[in-house]
């Protein structure tokens, strides 16, 4: 009877607002983080490179430390996880954005200590809360509606931070200075950092554990080669890694396209996040209907092959302002459309993998998971700041060198449809098709 039982409204409401926490704070790390570092902090660029990486490199490894540890001390210590880091998320959160005078060094040495802080409190909380879909339900089609409340947190949160970031820095600062900016950007993300943490304890407060796995004493060897024998477990980390490259690289270089590309302002680009925001969250709803006829599979690889089209159209359309926003458009429906298809295949995977590589260790199984994503973001961002750097882009300045037009199109454009066509050749090499 539990697998049939229905969930309310109430508590898909209170798991997507774990999302909408996340994507506040992942909204403002991926879009306005190395904005925040060249043009407000005044970090180098091939610094802010190495910051991005090596931050989310090493907080990484946390992932596994607490997918292991929710492991051994089984499925019921996952809500408590997340009461008592509600409020360490949004304090580390704010020290990211917090400009504190120091030396060129000690700058680097701030930006680095608060994102390898702040990431590791993003793991410790956010990898429970993966974990938690599949103890609330074990049905198909109720963790399909789960996830689609997950992502619709998701975007509401990225919408909010869209919308307000660029608006907010400059009004609670009181102008546009360096100085100013960096007031605003202090006062409007202790605002955020609030927000998140009270988000995070509608979570606990609102979800419940039906089906708590029982601690593990499987030994960590032998579970991860359990997990590497597991193909779409396999493929669903490879998907993850694929997704968040295209992400970050979109997020991460909308200011910079709008700027450079378009002939735009910051504003510009805040606009073009806020429309990418808006139809990610209404391609959503979308999911389910499609999933039910035609299948997972099918419907994630016609949402890759629309994707791929809008890249494409995308680079035909240059600086033409509505040949980008028509072929945006496509981009981010199809990408709202397919969005709750990865969790809903990771929890699959991990849920209903072969017998014998079915591990029981929910928590180690998504916390790689989670490592993935982060490390797909760390290396997107190294990449995104090289190409800044290749292109000799002048932090701050109007008038930028003619060949970094090409770099901003590479990071936009052309390294995203290469994480297209990769995320399409493992779904096509899916077992089970369906």
């Amino acid at each position: 009877m539990e697998n049939k039982q229905t969930l309310s409204v109430k508590e898909k409401m209170a798991y997507g607002c774990g999302d909408a926490a996340s994507n506040m704070m992942w909204g403002m790390t991926s879009s306005y983080l190395m904005y925040y570092y060249t043009d407000i902090y005044g970090l180098p660029l091939i610094a802010v490179s190495w910051i991005l990486l090596v931050a989310r490199v090493v907080d990484a490894f946390c992932d596994p430390a607490i997918g292991y540890v929710v492991d051994r001390l089984g499925g019921l210590i996952v809500p408590r996880l997340i009461r008592v880091l509600a409020i360490p998320f949004g304090l580390t959160g704010f020290l990211c954005f917090l400009a504190l005078p120091l030396s060129p060094m000690g700058k680097v040495l701030w930006a680095v200590l608060t994102y390898i802080v702040f990431g590791a409190i993003y793991s410790c909380i956010n990898t429970p809360y993966g974990v938690l879909a599949v103890m609330i339900s074990r049905s198909a089609t109720q963790r399909v509606g789960l996830n689609a409340f997950r992502m619709m947190g998701c975007q509401a949160g990225s919408l909010f931070v869209a919308l307000l970031t660029i608006p907010a820095i400059s009004w609670l600062g009181g102008g546009e200075s360096v100085a100013q900016h960096q007031y605003g950007m202090a006062v409007y993300v202790l605002a955020l950092s609030i927000l998140g943490s009270v988000l995070w304890l509608c979570v606990a407060r609102g979800c419940t554990v039906r089906h708590p796995p029982a601690p593990v004493r499987q030994n960590l060897t032998v579970t991860l080669q359990h997990l590497c024998g597991n193909r779409p477990w396999v493929l669903s980390n490879l998907l993850a890694f694929f997704y968040f490259v295209g992400q970050t690289a979109l997020f991460g270089f909308a200011l910079y396209y709008a700027r450079i590309i378009l002939g735009g302002t910051e504003q510009l680009g805040a606009n073009i996040i806020t429309f990418i925001t808006v139809l990610l969250f209404a391609g959503v709803p979308t999911c389910l209907p499609l999933a039910k006829r035609v299948g997972t599979i099918r419907s994630g690889i016609i949402c890759l092959i629309a994707q791929g089209a809008a890249y494409l159209a995308m680079a035909m359309a240059g600086a033409s302002m509505i040949g980008f926003f028509l072929s945006v458009a496509l981009l981010a429906l199809a990408q709202g459309v397919m969005s709750p298809l990865y969790y809903t295949l990771l929890a699959e995977a991990v849920d209903n993998g072969d017998p014998q590589t079915s591990t029981g260790s929910p928590g180690l199984a998504y916390s790689i998971n989670t490592w993935v994503t982060k490390l797909a973001m760390g290396v997107t961002g190294f990449v995104l700041a090289q190409f800044l750097s290749q292109g000799h882009y002048v932090e701050g300045g109007i008038a930028q060198p003619l060949e970094l037009s090409a770099w901003i199109a590479a990071g936009f454009v052309w390294l995203p449809l290469g994480a297209v066509c990769m995320q399409a050749l493992c779904l096509l090499a899916w077992p089970n098709k369906k």
